[in-house]
């Protein structure tokens, strides 16, 4: 298999020695080469050393619908952990959740204490009142201010709500935030580079037809032929599924991963509340294997992953293998063979003459291929 040379002419100690030396330079090698060629792969060769999109510079040179994103199913609806007052869906702010990695936020709105504002409320103001609209928005823009270089998106949520059009307008240009939309639906989804050298980092999605006529900057993105929202959310013990089965021009896929059940508050009844329950289970492996399960079924790309209480369980993880990017437990070291460790019991390695370019370039290949598999 290798070539033969004086080391096998050499006692024991000799071929250790020459086994160690050969192989201290072979891993030395080959360990910087996975590490360059993983590099070019995994951002696509043109982003090494400037800069990092949504946390990672392997991110810039993919399309916005090419991403998977971690997002908060009503992201406002904030309950303590320890001492609940009220329902909600999430323990931490939208501020935390920015700053723990979270991209997508889900807003709920209804119409506030009068026709020109804009409240957010889950599942409605009596059980938990997120505030107005525009001071949400204010919260978002003042991170965006210091983050230019991660995309944002934001789901207006509410078939049929009672939000008035012209207020949801109003709280996105008062609140400053507008400056940052990216102007429509454009014909191809531009790269994250390019959103964050233009300084178009904010993506807004509304589910009624009515809100997405109306305009801010341009527009905002209607649900539909855009967005491909699939079956959700699930009662506990109920199959995750990954329907509708029924795309036609969606270009990205939402993905509603969290539990709800019927309880009653405040002496009404509710079929959607908030299940605060078996996190690290819903949270951990049936979130990742209900993504893999979903984007085998579809035929575009895993976007957003809608959870509750974001920050129990692990969903980090799972996003950060959907984007081909290393996480916890993940090594160079995984690409490479035993054998390329300076092992005294390591088989023979010939140390002249060097390897060859071309049989270095074919181990290359090898990690460049299983590099692969971390995109599911």
């Amino acid at each position: 298999m290798f070539p033969q040379n004086s080391a096998h002419m050499m006692g024991s100690s000799g071929q250790r020695a020459v086994r160690r030396g050969s192989g201290q330079l072979c891993g030395a090698v080959f360990r910087a080469l996975v590490v360059v060629c993983l590099a070019l792969q995994l951002s696509g060769g043109a982003y090494a050393a400037t800069k990092a999109c949504n946390q990672h510079e392997e991110l810039c040179a993919r399309a916005y619908n090419d991403v998977t994103y971690i997002s908060t199913h009503a992201s406002f609806a904030v309950t303590s952990q320890t001492k609940p007052t009220k329902p909600g869906t999430q323990f931490k702010g939208i501020k935390e959740q920015l700053e723990d990695g979270v991209r997508g936020l889900h807003l709920n709105i209804m119409q506030g204490a009068s026709a020109s504002e804009v409240s957010l409320c889950y599942p409605d103001c009596t059980v938990n009142d997120g505030g107005v609209l525009e001071d949400t928005l204010a919260t978002v823009k003042t991170w965006m201010d210091a983050n230019p270089n991660d995309v944002v998106t934001i789901f207006l949520e509410g078939v049929g709500t009672d939000a008035s059009p012209s207020a949801v307008v109003r709280a996105f240009t008062d609140s400053g935030i507008y400056k940052y939309m990216l102007p429509g639906k454009p014909s191809t989804w531009p790269t994250l580079d390019k959103m964050t050298s233009d300084g178009t980092t904010l993506v807004v999605f509304a589910e009624d037809p009515n809100i997405a006529s109306a305009n801010v900057k341009g527009s905002f993105i209607p649900y539909a032929g855009t967005v491909l929202k699939l079956d959700g959310p699930f009662s506990y013990g109920a199959e995750w599924t990954c329907g509708p089965w029924n795309r036609t021009t969606e270009s990205i896929m939402l993905i509603p991963h969290f539990i709800v059940q019927t309880s009653t508050y405040n002496g009404a009844t509710y079929n959607n509340m908030p299940y605060p329950f078996s996190l690290g289970t819903t949270n951990g492996y049936q979130y990742e294997s209900h993504a893999v399960v979903c984007r085998g079924g579809q035929s575009i790309w895993i976007n957003f992953m809608e959870v509750d209480f974001y920050d129990q369980g692990d969903v980090k993880t799972p996003t950060l293998k959907l984007n081909a990017l290393p996480y916890d437990g993940y090594n160079v070291k995984d690409f490479y063979p035993d054998f390329f460790d300076a092992d005294p019991d390591a088989p023979i390695v010939s140390a002249s003459p060097p390897l060859s370019a071309s049989y270095l370039l074919s181990l290359a290949a090898l990690a460049l291929a299983v590099s692969h598999t971390l995109r599911i």
